[in-house]
């Protein structure tokens, strides 16, 4: 089944570039020898300011799809020097793409009772919609969320088809934020923990590794939070990377 992916209309210029200049990255155009086009061929072929592709290479960078070299130009890399797969958080769009990455849904959605998962969905009773999703990068996993949805929005999952059958691209908040309002804002948490028995199986890791949990609450533009995700990066193949500006400053 075909995963509905997020329009890319409205995102800005730059990121607009950036995923362009990633799926021709994908595709083999340009490799060790055959660097990426320079800021001023991307500029004319574009029609597109200076400052736009500026910014473009540098969300390329911070992804970890492209490093560059001084003097000699941009170059393609699936994976960073560290041999971690980087994700860099910059929009709400981001988040939505998961570019370059697949789902796995590894649980049935159920209904369950989970007053904690309740709370922080800002419900008014303790039942919550659970489903598990194994991500992957590259034919290896990297991820495991676990999503936590108002129930009302996990049995529209169900009823629409909207669930991912083996591995598919996109995310379960792009779907759940067409169905109840376009996403607008989330709150992380980043915490350490220690693989289990159940993660060390699902990431292809050992029992004891050190991984990062990642909690997100994602609400729509009323104010309501629509999906709690919980999400267990494997720690030597996942790098966390955040810009931060000044209040009022954005990057050139």
């Amino acid at each position: 089944m075909s995963v509905p992916q997020p329009s890319t209309e409205d995102l800005p210029g730059y990121r607009r570039l950036a995923l362009t200049l990633a799926e021709e990255i994908r595709e083999g155009r340009y490799d060790a020898e055959t660097p990426l086009p320079t800021d001023t061929e991307v500029m004319e072929k574009y029609g597109l300011g200076r400052q736009t592709v500026r910014r473009a290479f540098q969300e390329l960078v911070a992804d970890g799809l492209v490093y560059r070299v001084r003097g000699r130009g941009t170059f393609p890399t699936l994976q960073a020097p560290s041999g971690r797969t980087v994700r860099s958080t910059g929009s709400i769009e981001y988040l939505e793409e998961w570019a370059g990455t697949e789902m796995e849904l590894t649980s049935s959605l159920e209904l369950r009772r989970d007053i904690d998962s309740a709370r922080r969905l800002e419900l008014d009773g303790p039942v919550v919609a659970r489903l598990t999703i194994r991500r992957w990068v590259d034919d290896e996993p990297f991820a495991v969320t676990e999503v936590f949805l108002p129930p009302d929005v996990g049995s529209r999952l169900v009823s629409e088809d909207k669930l991912p059958t083996g591995r598919a691209a996109g995310t379960i908040v792009a779907i759940v934020g067409a169905m109840a309002g376009p996403v607008s804002s989330a709150e992380e948490t980043v915490t350490a923990i220690l693989i289990d028995e159940e993660l060390a199986e699902n990431l292809h890791t050992a029992v004891g590794r050190p991984a990062l949990r990642v909690e997100r609450i994602y609400r729509n533009s009323d104010g309501r939070p629509v999906e709690f995700a919980a999400t267990v990066h494997a720690a030597e193949r996942y790098e966390h990377r955040l810009t931060i500006h000044r209040s009022g400053q954005h990057t050139a």
